[in-house]
């Protein structure tokens, strides 16, 4: 098992991402142009539904706005409010439905979702890459900041009405930002969901890391987004059209919280485990020694002794293997990036080809124990050796792989 210990952190490099996309052709495409149109895609194994508007003026290299919509509504609520601002200045919006309609979490709805989304249309229209901007309500507000930081480098910038961060891993959120994302917040006075001082809290915090974040206070006005939509959708452009990535978008996948310390302490029971075996090995390996030179018809008692010690220290050494694996495996299911979970599964895979090649060379030593003639014993240890050897190939070649991989 393998000492050296892995390090986290929530940027990864860009993903290859299997994703299916429900194309439609190109003659009914442009007969959509200027329409609100209802389209899926698959992402992470399910379909997700979407509401999509392209101007029919839409020109090249134009900007996409993501809209996060608030509970309780679906994409469409946020689509129609924006269709008349988009037709005039030009830009594509689309507006995801969350999976539950009591609002967005991560990862279930991001950021692997909203990078589909985006990567599927960018396949489809000649979308600025280092254009694309989240505007989010309510609900849909708290996730577009937090997706905000998440992915600081692959959205431009992002405005939201009616919505702050409200819980200590809301705002933990903050320290994953690679880039000082532009931020802006509308909000009324009396908004009862959202109060001033979680705004005002939020914009602080914000401040205090080095971001640039506008917060607009409304007077007397309430958390009811739609009756002044167009006044707010028009300051929310004016201030996301100023942001442009200086270089091209990069996509960070998502960890969730408290999911790399979770690993890094799997890691080190992992090791612990580890030279344990490696400690007892080393014991079984003594047992080897001393059986080898004994004459087995005179010392046929000592000789099953000792084997039985070896027995005893292989079949431990077996079991601590098959633990370390159950924790590499747990590791693998932790939501973590995909090169990271692709060695827990390499190491899980490891460690229970280490089991049973102490599996194998149990069996061997277990023949020990026999009845039968010296060369049938014989002959079966050397049928147990055979398949100890090519386990040992077996395990010599996963850690090649591994090596590999953490180059």
């Amino acid at each position: 098992m393998r000492s050296e210990r892995w390090k986290f952190r929530l940027s990864s490099s860009v993903a290859l991402l299997c994703l299916l996309i429900f194309f439609t052709p190109i003659a009914l495409v442009q007969d959509k142009l200027g329409k609100i149109v209802k389209e899926s895609i698959i992402s992470n194994q399910k379909k997700r539904n979407y509401y999509l508007f392209v101007p029919a003026t839409v020109k090249a290299s134009t900007p996409l706005i993501v809209l996060l919509h608030g509970s309780g509504h679906n994409g469409l609520s946020l689509v129609e409010p924006w269709k008349d601002l988009a037709t005039k200045e030009g830009f594509i919006i689309v507006g995801p439905d969350a999976e539950s309609g009591g609002g967005w979490s991560a990862p279930r709805d991001g950021p692997d979702f909203l990078h589909d989304l985006v990567e599927a249309l960018k396949a489809r229209y000649s979308i600025n890459p280092r254009r694309v901007y989240l505007f989010g309500h309510s609900a849909g507000a708290v996730f577009a900041l937090m997706m905000s930081t998440v992915e600081s480098e692959y959205f431009a910038s992002t405005a939201i009405h009616a919505g702050a961060f409200r819980t200590p891993d809301e705002y933990k959120t903050i320290s994953n930002a690679t880039r000082k994302i532009p931020l802006a917040i509308w909000v009324g006075t009396n908004d009862a969901f959202f109060h001033l001082t979680d705004v005002r809290a939020t914009r602080d915090a914000f401040q205090s890391k080095g971001f640039t974040i506008e917060v607009t206070e409304i007077p007397g006005h309430t958390h009811w987004y739609y009756d002044i939509a167009p006044s707010i959708n028009q300051q929310a452009w004016e201030f996301l059209k100023k942001y442009e990535l200086t270089v091209e978008p990069r996509y960070s996948q998502y960890v969730q919280p408290g999911a790399a310390g979770s690993a890094n302490k799997l890691i080190d029971e992992i090791n612990s485990l580890g030279a344990k075996a490696q400690e007892l090995i080393q014991q079984s390996n003594e047992k080897e020694r001393d059986l080898n030179g004994r004459n087995f018809i005179k010392d046929r008692s000592q000789v099953s002794k000792i084997a039985q010690e070896q027995i005893d220290i292989l079949t431990e050494t077996a079991g601590l293997w098959r633990t370390a694996a159950e924790k590499a495996e747990s590791a693998s299911h932790l939501g973590l990036p995909g090169k990271q979970k692709q060695y827990f599964g390499l190491i899980a895979q490891y460690n229970l080809k280490c089991a049973e090649l102490l599996d194998a060379m149990r069996e061997r030593a277990e023949v020990l124990l026999g009845t039968e003639a010296l060369e049938v014993i014989e002959a079966k240890r050397a049928e147990a050796q055979k398949r100890a050897d090519k386990l040992h190939q077996e395990v010599d070649e996963l850690q090649k792989t591994i090596d590999k991989l953490m180059r």
